[in-house]
């Protein structure tokens, strides 16, 4: 992205600084995303609660998100609407310590969750403002989120074998913890940036309006699904681990290995743009998805069960840089926190549905569920085919 010669130099350190909050919000999900389902097991909930225990707060705080957005574009400061989500979230998940039965586990960690989930619209506003207005590189800072999500997921398994799975619960309450401070230290965007920004704000516009591009919605609802299609993964992968007798540093290693092949995606992800283009990263993310949930129910072993995780780079991390300049193209500066806002919307709530059903799905196949999710990158690829074909013929 080029730099807008109309604004000054970027705050000081501002990619340091924005590395530092990925990494530490991505902290609470290399934590929770494996292990979370784990410590939900523990305290004695079933396949199907242990799902609605996920799902159900997931599309609540999707539906939230928008507040998030609306925040991120009309505060002074972006920062302190990250700071408002992440610090409440922290109290509320400790609360949940007592909690023992499904209800008050939904309420307390739904809770939490979804104030931390609020707070990504405006980080990602904030990182996007730094690349389109300053020229810093957003994948470099955004991998940051992902290196932290790996070194959770080792360093959380390798504890787990020496502790008990209640330890699961002060993992993740530390890294929200870490989370709220990594907020304190945020750039904020100067005074004069703001000023050219509200002398130059059109007129208010509908956040619904930014769907009206040709591109926007295909590949916001491609980019769900193929996203959405980890779900049965994300929700039972650890267990499914378990059950074949893999250790937890084993599975925090299965873990780390799909973030570190991530990691090197969103570190070449300006080159490959260029290159490729941002559909063809979208494509090779659902051919990915597919490959990977096809070979998932196998027992692979250790060594076929890592090569298979590098395929994460493809179905998730190629899907969302692709989809992340594809959108910045497409939608207005002063609507970037809520057409982040509308990212998180549509494929929320495509995930929260799959989360929901993956829970049944797996209570009755086992494994084979996740192949049953072959169906949303299949559907994805199909809706990436009508758009293009659609918008060559406008061309």
């Amino acid at each position: 992205m080029t730099v807008d010669p109309a604004f000054p130099a970027a705050p000081s350190h501002f990619a340091l600084r924005m590395s530092a909050f990925f990494g530490g919000f991505f902290l609470i999900s290399g934590v929770s995303l494996p292990w979370f389902p784990v410590w939900l097991q523990g305290r004695g909930l079933t396949d199907v609660e242990i799902a609605s225990v996920l799902a159900i707060p997931m599309a609540f705080r999707v539906l939230m998100a928008p507040v998030g957005g609306f925040i991120a574009d009309r505060t002074p400061s972006r920062r302190f609407a990250i700071r408002l989500f992440l610090v409440p979230a922290g109290l509320v998940f400790l609360t949940a310590w007592t909690a023992s039965t499904y209800w008050p586990l939904l309420l307390l960690t739904g809770a939490a969750f979804t104030l931390m989930q609020m707070a990504m619209p405006a980080g990602e506003a904030l990182a996007l403002t730094g690349a389109r207005r300053f020229g810093v590189d957003y994948g470099r800072m955004r991998l940051w989120g992902s290196v932290a999500f790996a070194a959770a997921n080792v360093g959380s398994g390798a504890m787990l074998g020496l502790l008990p799975i209640e330890a699961i619960f002060w993992f993740i309450f530390a890294a929200f913890v870490i989370a709220a401070m990594a907020g304190f230290v945020l750039p904020r965007t100067p005074k004069a940036v703001r000023a050219i920004d509200d002398a130059s704000r059109p007129e208010e516009r509908p956040a619904w309006k930014v769907l009206g591009h040709p591109n926007v919605m295909a590949v916001v609802l491609a980019s769900g699904l193929i996203l959405g299609s980890h779900a049965a993964f994300y929700s039972f992968g650890s267990i499914y681990w378990q059950s074949l007798g893999f250790s937890p540093v084993e599975i925090g290693g299965f873990w780390a290995v799909s973030i570190a092949c991530e990691v090197l995606l969103f570190a070449w992800s300006g080159a490959l743009i260029r290159r490729i283009g941002p559909y063809a990263m979208l494509t090779i993310g659902a051919l990915a998805a597919i490959l990977r949930w096809t070979l998932l129910p196998l027992d692979l072993g250790g060594a076929g069960f890592l090569a298979l995780q590098s395929l994460h780079a493809l179905s998730f991390a190629a899907v969302f840089v692709g989809t992340q300049f594809i959108i910045v193209r497409a939608v207005p500066e002063e609507m970037a926190g809520s057409a982040q806002s509308i990212i998180v919307l549509v494929g929320g709530l495509i995930m929260a549905g799959m989360v929901a059903l993956s829970g049944p799905l797996y209570a009755a196949f086992g494994p084979d569920s996740f192949r049953i999710m072959i169906v949303l990158p299949v559907v994805a690829l199909g809706v990436l085919g009508l758009q293009r074909g659609v918008y060559r013929e406008r061309a």
